[in-house]
């Protein structure tokens, strides 16, 4: 075990938060640095699974974000005014059967907490702005608050996101493409709510647009979809009392050629992004984190990339085709994906596999 900074975590969003928290409760003192002054205003990121709860139980994070957040027992799914079912999580045969939905920024000011707890504190306002391999340590040029420094590290991991520094510093490939179609989120206190409360809701049309919305607190929503308006594709005689903020984003879809190189290893957004349909993002970037530092302590690393790799590959794969599906226009397709939705969203036989799947729980 490590007793000074000799292993640096480039980025504090969940990857990164997770990675570190794994690291100091197995008794080592990583550095973890940020570009940014806090926690993200906005996110896509919103669905905590099972067995993300699994893998932080052991830090004391599970039993904070359980304290904070909305347990979420099922998600409706609706087309053309109607319901074709509900994909209900307490079916899964599980301790924590359900969804847990909370905004990713009260997710990072948590492990952040988490984190000071152990004795390491986040370094906001601090870039990475090269780094190389030499030998069997990292070269890292940091700028922060204080200015140029310039350091060694026996491990990095890159947890820094989609535009990662770490990753195109290294020359890892990043190969994939970006969803020409605008997705837009919004954040919103809304009143006079019409459906069934305390669920996520997902509405399909027949032109392809998608609505998405969940509650992330009393009176409070997060809707996401496929068009500029996020709250404009979630019908019903709902009033928007306060609109807290919204954004628009394209969707990428890329995978890091490698999650490893030499000392250096990549996780979350900085290895693999896909669509937000399916919740898996935030959750396989936690997993990453754990994976890392597991290896780490029992010494494995060099099988980090032959354990991740492949579900990453695996859930870009499936969120895809989720994908196509919701935005379907053509009848047959249309016709045929609500047949299949009605089937799942009312047998639950159906749905177990499907949830195991979604949680986390089979990778």
């Amino acid at each position: 075990m490590s007793s000074g900074p000799d292993i640096l975590v480039v980025g504090a969003g969940p990857t990164g938060l997770t990675a570190a928290v794994e690291l100091a409760r197995r008794g080592y003192r990583p550095r973890i640095v940020d570009r940014n002054e806090g926690p993200t205003p906005l996110s896509k990121a919103v669905g905590i699974a099972p067995h993300s709860l699994e893998l932080l139980e052991p830090s004391g994070v599970t039993e904070r974000l359980l304290a904070r957040a909305i347990r979420i027992p099922h998600g409706r799914l609706h087309f053309g005014g109607r319901s074709l079912g509900a994909v209900r999580f307490s079916r899964l045969r599980h301790r924590f059967n359900f969804l847990l939905a909370l905004p990713q920024s009260e997710t990072e000011s948590i492990l952040a907490a988490a984190l000071a707890g152990l004795g390491v504190t986040v370094e906001r306002r601090t870039a990475l702005t090269a780094l190389k391999t030499a030998g069997d340590s990292v070269e890292a040029v940091l700028e922060g608050p204080d200015g140029r420094e310039e350091a060694h590290y026996r491990t990095v991991y890159g947890a820094d996101g989609v535009h990662s520094r770490v990753r195109d510093d290294l020359g890892i490939a990043f190969a994939g493409y970006t969803h020409e179609r605008v997705w837009s989120i919004a954040d919103a206190e809304l009143a006079d709510w019409p459906y069934e409360e305390g669920v996520a809701h997902l509405f399909l049309r027949d032109d392809g647009d998608v609505g998405f919305i969940i509650p992330i607190g009393p009176g409070r929503f997060r809707a996401i979809s496929n068009t500029a308006d996020a709250l404009g594709r979630v019908p019903g005689g709902y009033r928007v009392a306060r609109l807290l903020r919204s954004d628009t984003f394209h969707i990428p879809v890329k995978q890091a050629a490698t999650y490893q190189q030499g000392p250096v290893f990549l996780g979350g957004d900085a290895a693999h992004v896909h669509s937000p349909v399916g919740g898996r993002g935030m959750n396989l970037g936690i997993e990453d984190a754990c994976a890392f530092a597991r290896r780490l302590a029992e010494g494995r690393l060099d099988g980090y990339t032959a354990e991740r790799h492949p579900v990453g590959e695996r859930w870009i794969a499936a969120s895809e085709r989720v994908l196509r599906a919701v935005q379907a226009t053509h009848p047959a397709a249309v016709a045929l994906r609500n047949l299949a939705l009605r089937a799942v969203g009312n047998l639950a036989a159906l749905q177990r596999p499907l949830l195991r799947r979604a949680a986390g729980l089979v990778e």
